[in-house]
């Protein structure tokens, strides 16, 4: 596995190594800026559950990351969020249109590099996930300082901007290496629920962290105008806090959020962590449907860990 995960680090390094310089140096600070590399470790874990084991699942891997750093490229330009992981934003280092240009062009290279690999099905379902990746930013950016967000649509947000690359990368993994149908609905919807859960308890870290654990202000996404589950929760609880969202606008003042902030830590997080504690379990019963292997162990641990970590 540590030689597989070199390759693919290898192999982003050969993607963002371009002839021109300014998107080199952009792709670099984005590539160097502290990923956990979480997707391409499913897609190889995954790989195992198949048959044959070729340059197919290094590239699935590495393209799959690629796709992910330009959804991050993106999403921290649409949020005009200057920090990523306490590093300045590609926007932030450099421009608007830098970062832009970026994003495209990690699009087009995750394309390009997988673009031998002779499997249409493989084609027509990555294909697919791009294509909600890309609704998931449009519907992000449509809901930003929105207030009457419902539960259905948050769900739907956080499946296009986490979990659906974590579910591609299990499904994708199994199909490079060809695991059997069965293998593959199982890993697809593990890889779901893990999103899921991951991304509750991002949403409410964001609330619980510090700026230091975060590496950006505390209460980010309600400072950007995301109204995310915490928030959701403690809407319904608190009828103060309701009357402070008919206030919300990009221009409100420290003392506002920091008051929204008190109010989601007194009355979001433990309900919010129930659910995202109940897409784990359903994460689990799915891993329990693979053969018990060293990989299936591997993911268990994986999985405690993304979906019960403090920061």
């Amino acid at each position: 596995m540590n030689e597989s995960i070199k390759e693919v680090e290898s192999l982003l390094n050969d993607v963002i190594n371009d002839d021109y310089s300014l998107l080199n140096e952009a792709g670099k600070h984005i590539l160097t800026s502290g990923g956990k590399r979480i997707r391409p470790y499913f897609v190889l874990l995954s790989g195992t559950f198949g048959s044959t084991n070729d340059q197919t699942l290094i590239k699935t891997a590495t393209a799959l990351e690629i796709i992910h750093m330009a959804s991050l490229v993106h999403d921290d330009y649409i949020d005009n969020s200057a920090k990523r992981r306490g590093v300045n934003a590609v926007h932030e280092e450099w421009d608007a249109p830098v970062a832009i240009q970026t994003g495209h062009y990690f699009l087009a290279a995750a394309l390009n590099l997988i673009a031998d690999i002779d499997n249409e099905r493989y084609h027509q379902y990555f294909a697919d996930v791009i294509l909600e990746v890309s609704y998931g930013e449009f519907a992000q950016l449509e809901d930003q300082y929105q207030t009457n967000v419902t539960f259905r649509k948050y769900l739907r947000r956080i499946n296009r901007k986490t979990a659906i690359l974590l579910e591609a990368s299990c499904k994708l993994g199994g199909m490079s290496t060809g695991a059997s149908d069965k293998h593959i609905y199982h890993l697809g919807r593990f890889g779901h629920f893990v999103g899921m859960s991951f991304q509750i308890i991002d949403d409410v870290l964001d609330y619980t962290s510090t700026e230091e654990q975060l590496g950006k202000p505390v209460g980010s996404d309600i400072r950007n105008g995301h109204v995310t589950l915490p928030l959701m929760v403690a809407l319904s609880h608190d009828a103060h806090l309701k009357q402070l969202m008919t206030e919300l606008h990009p221009d409100q003042t420290d003392q506002y959020f920091d008051q929204v902030i008190q109010s989601v830590r007194q009355y979001g997080i433990k309900e919010s962590l129930e659910i995202s504690a109940t897409y784990s379990r359903k994460a689990h019963e799915h891993l329990l449907q693979l053969p018990e292997t060293p990989a299936r162990a591997k993911m268990m641990k994986l999985l405690t860990r993304l979906t019960q970590r403090t920061h």
